[in-house]
């Protein structure tokens, strides 16, 4: 089920990036293009497409380990104190999530009192991208918590063949495979 809805938010997210694209294209072309209107909305769609694109696809790439990670702790120590440190960071990783989600809903709920001025859409529209993305992000991360609970590993070490708990560069005793394994020669 969550593979499911992994796929549905990628393809959303990668629907709201086109949509927003041409959102922007034709701004731009309103703006130089003389005989094309100027359209005074496109600029508050595309903020909130742009609102909506960034936390699903937070969400889709939390879930897939794809996120920028900085690894300088984690490369130097045993598969053990590795998983832990997965699991700390993904209880932070919920715990702003709960923040999103719990901020998102304060935030919609007083966009409903406000219009946008050019569009005319109730700035709420926008505010709920927050507690969507940011629900969505819990869920995956209590999934992969799960996941290094049960030394399964994430999906980014699965797919460069790690060991659960262990950096994807090291091999199955938390020794450094070096450069040339690590890229699969």
């Amino acid at each position: 089920m969550l593979d499911r809805l992994d796929r549905v938010l990628a393809a959303v997210a990668g629907a709201l990036l086109a949509a927003l694209t041409l959102v922007v294209t034709f701004q731009v072309l309103g703006r130089y293009v003389p005989f094309i209107p100027r359209p005074l909305w496109t600029e508050e769609i595309a903020r909130l497409l742009l609102a909506w694109m960034v936390f699903l696809g937070a969400a889709v790439v939390l879930r897939r380990s794809d996120h920028f990670v900085i690894d300088l702790i984690p490369r130097r120590v045993d598969a053990r104190v590795g998983r832990l440190l997965q699991l700390l960071v993904l209880v932070l990783v919920a715990a702003v999530s709960v923040v999103l989600v719990v901020g998102g809903v304060v935030m919609a709920q007083g966009g409903l009192t406000r219009v946008s001025t050019a569009s005319g859409l109730h700035r709420a529209w926008g505010f709920a991208a927050l507690p969507v993305g940011g629900l969505f992000m819990v869920v995956f991360s209590v999934e992969l918590a799960v996941r290094v609970l049960r030394r399964r590993p994430l999906p980014a070490q699965a797919a460069m063949g790690a060991t659960p708990g262990a950096h994807p560069a090291r091999g199955a005793g938390g020794q450094d495979t070096g450069p040339d394994e690590e890229r699969g020669r």
